[in-house]
């Protein structure tokens, strides 16, 4: 099984079982599983990957550790942990670099959605509670029992590649 917790709009992506709190108003279908992902109705083990991406930035800091808990739990032996988000390091450089200019869209785009989410939808549950950078987020994947880690392209927001968003994947130890 292949997990994509916080699916939102990817709900019914091929391959994957989706789990979120609610469908997304985007989203195609229903998520798989209706659940919290600090705490997700499947047994031990049943994961080969759990994937999230663009939802830990979403979560409290102290709820980090007991999402990654979670994810760890329902994780094989080796299994794929991938998380993709905004890398608040690179927000801080784009904003500082572009706030003098024109360009509000960039500003936007590069900077303020990636610090405070995208507040298109006028959703709470679509704001940032934290900021993470590679560094930061491997130290708390440590602590949780993951190594092992790959520095890999971001997939999923093509304006966030390079310029504003990271991509670690890591295993369960």
């Amino acid at each position: 099984m292949k997990l994509n917790i916080g699916s939102g709009r990817h709900a019914g992506l091929a391959g994957y079982t989706s789990v979120d709190l609610a469908r997304s108003p985007h989203a195609s279908c229903d998520p798989d599983i209706i659940a919290n992902a600090l705490s997700i109705p499947l047994p031990d083990g049943c994961a080969e990957e759990v994937m999230a991406i663009h939802l830990f930035e979403h979560l409290r800091v102290w709820e980090a550790p007991l999402a990654l808990a979670e994810w760890h739990r329902l994780l094989q032996p080796g299994g794929l942990l991938v998380l993709e988000m905004p890398d608040i390091k690179k927000c801080c450089k784009n904003l500082v670099k572009l706030v003098d200019t024109e360009d509000l869209k960039s500003i936007d785009s590069l900077a303020m959605h990636g610090i405070y989410g995208d507040p298109s939808d006028k959703d709470p549950l679509m704001g940032h509670a934290w900021g993470w950078t590679p560094k930061t987020l491997k130290g708390v994947l440590k602590k949780a029992g993951f190594g092992r880690f790959v520095d890999a392209e971001t997939r999923w927001h093509p304006i966030g590649r390079r310029l504003r968003d990271f991509r670690v994947e890591a295993r369960k130890l």
